[in-house]
């Protein structure tokens, strides 16, 4: 039967049911099919995704012959981002409830960055909040012994507004600029500027410096020497482990060419650097007590890079 004449919550069955099997290339357009019209339909079809959701069970594709024809890595990643696109309250409304009931690190990240894009700021506290959670379960072993935490963390230092690096580049932007503009001089060239600027600091200032150490760490051996010092010396906080991890595997502030706005980016590693980086993190990781979301962090970004090796 055409996907036309089907009720939105026959669409969300034959969508729950594409996992069972090896998947051909007709099932593919036929699920592509169903949930295109799930999403021309929008808030009718929002009661149907959300009683597929509120079941709390997944089709992972990727563990399916023919799933990557799919483009989801698994049902219900499909089904929130179509509640992505329907957008408006009541889809809102669903992926709030959904980002409330999961305790599944890379769907939380999803859902809150869907979020935000619909309503900037909005769900931030929400979100912020069902992070903590979230890792705080992963700390007490109630999500298993291999599970993924870093988008957890990724959660934490995109939507937290306490002293995390965007909240530098609101509250402190003449300081923040600044010390991005240092962290990419040539040859190291900003370092000694920048730690002064640590010493002399304090709050985000302190912070969005620390930061560009970090930044520089992985390229220079002076920054990363004053960085072990600051570990050593016990400057670095379990929160601000956290929001370092990302960069010191790899993540790079830079200034746009006007130099007046930021983005972030990852380059491209050798497998050399990729390597030195996976060495630099294991040095942190022995300054942080095991157990600790720092600590964590910095774990999950060792197994992110090592899954990057021979590729």
């Amino acid at each position: 039967m055409s996907p036309e004449l089907l009720t939105p919550q026959q669409l969300a069955d034959e969508l729950a049911n594409i996992g069972k099997g090896p998947i051909t290339a007709e099932q593919a357009a036929r699920f592509k099919a169903d949930l295109k019209e799930l999403v021309r339909r929008g808030a009718a079809s929002v009661p149907a995704i959300q009683t597929l959701l509120q079941q709390n069970f997944d089709e992972s594709f990727g563990d399916v012959k023919g799933g990557d024809q799919l483009g989801y890595s698994g049902l219900r990643s499909s089904l929130i981002d179509a509640l992505n696109q329907i957008g408006g309250p009541t889809a809102q409304s669903a992926l709030v409830d959904t980002m409330n009931s999961t305790a599944v690190p890379a769907e939380l990240l999803q859902i809150a960055q869907d979020l935000d894009k619909q309503a900037p700021g909005q769900y931030n506290d929400e979100i912020v909040s069902n992070a903590q959670a979230t890792l705080a379960m992963a700390s007490a072993g109630q999500l298993g012994t291999n599970a993924e935490v870093g988008p957890a963390f990724r959660t934490m230092q995109n939507f937290g507004s306490a002293n995390t690096t965007s909240d530098a580049a609101n509250s402190d932007p003449v300081d923040f600029y600044n010390a991005v503009q240092l962290a990419n001089m040539p040859n190291g060239q900003g370092l000694s500027s920048l730690l002064q600027m640590q010493q002399d600091s304090t709050g985000t200032s302190q912070t969005i410096a620390t930061d560009m150490i970090a930044q520089m760490a992985g390229q220079n051996d002076d920054a990363l020497n004053a960085l072990a010092q600051l570990a050593q010396n016990g400057q670095i906080s379990q929160n601000e482990w956290m929001q370092l991890a990302p960069i010191l595997g790899g993540a790079q502030y830079q200034m746009n060419s006007a130099g007046t706005d930021y983005t972030v980016g990852s380059p491209n590693l050798t497998q050399d650097q990729i390597n030195q980086r996976i060495q630099m993190l294991n040095t942190f990781m022995s300054f942080v007590p095991q157990g600790t979301g720092g600590y964590k962090a910095l774990q999950q970004e060792v197994s992110t890079l090592g899954g990057q090796m021979g590729k």
